[in-house]
């Protein structure tokens, strides 16, 4: 079973490395920035030039690439693509951008399968929970499963699984926007603890000081990427004729951590606490 990926950020190289460590003899990977190829190399994952090349020697391609280029990549890809192929797009695009991806890879004879990866792949690694649609949806269940990858076949129908992803994705990025923009306000007057422990006494049962933690921490990191996952989100909804109220909202919250740059600060080594972030903040501030 050979395997490639296309887009080796975050996503891409953490699965990748974890198959190869699971037992894939070979896993290849593409992508535009030509720094990737040293990093692939240090874990052994073969660099390709072109995706051409990199359809040469796969015969399951996963699509890990930012949400905006998702169906560009496919249509690029689709050229070298035969009915020996498998296409899975992992990207969290809407529901109604799958279904394009889905008809251009189907076209070329290729079997597509839409993939909705559903918590982070940074923690879990190949074990992150995914919902897979598609008719060759069990055939990748199939395949991977043995490898420890957890995936469920979520039916033949395209776009369920991106929707469960991206109206889930209305609680839990609506969440990390909500707390992050609760701390920016209560830390200026030191009382961000003191708001989430009176929180926690009309909402018992959750240290709601470790969740905000948790939140803004993934946050810190991955804001401009969740920022991004929530415009997606808003657009389903207009596309629904519901008012996108909270996921315009989140997308904005949530894109106006990256103006701090903290991916950049917390590149070594991540933060563990909303104090390390709220701190870094202040450090860059004039």
């Amino acid at each position: 079973m050979n395997i490639g990926f296309i887009g080796f950020g975050e996503a891409g190289s953490i699965l990748g490395e974890g198959l190869l460590k699971a037992g894939v003899p070979s896993v290849s990977a593409y992508d535009s920035n030509p720094i990737f190829a040293t990093r692939a190399g240090q874990v052994g994952i073969k660099p390709c030039k072109s995706l051409k090349e990199l359809s040469e020697c796969s015969e399951y391609i996963f699509s890990t690439v930012v949400t905006t280029q998702a169906l560009n990549v496919a249509q690029e890809t689709v050229p070298y693509l035969t009915s020996t192929h498998c296409y899975l797009d992992l990207n969290s695009t809407s529901p109604d951008e799958k279904c394009k991806i889905a008809e251009t890879v189907n076209a070329s004879g290729a079997d597509f399968v839409e993939a909705a990866v559903m918590a982070s792949v940074g923690p879990l690694g190949i074990k992150v929970p995914m919902l897979l649609c598609g008719s060759a949806a069990g055939r990748v269940v199939e395949a991977f499963t043995p490898l420890g990858m957890d995936l469920e076949n979520f039916g033949p129908e395209y776009g369920r699984a991106a929707a469960t992803k991206m109206f889930r994705s209305i609680v839990v990025k609506g969440l990390e926007a909500l707390f992050g923009e609760c701390v920016l306000a209560s830390w200026r007057y030191g009382v961000t603890e003191q708001v989430f422990d009176y929180v926690g006494q009309g909402y018992p049962g959750l240290d709601w000081n470790a969740l905000a933690s948790n939140l803004m921490t993934r946050t810190a990191i991955h804001g401009e990427r969740r920022a991004h996952e929530m415009v997606e989100v808003a657009r389903t909804l207009t596309d629904m004729g519901i008012e996108p109220i909270m996921a315009d909202a989140a997308a904005k919250r949530l894109s106006d951590w990256s103006k701090h740059d903290l991916k950049s600060r917390f590149a070594i080594a991540p933060p563990t606490s909303y104090h390390e972030v709220m701190q870094a903040i202040e450090d860059t501030q004039p």
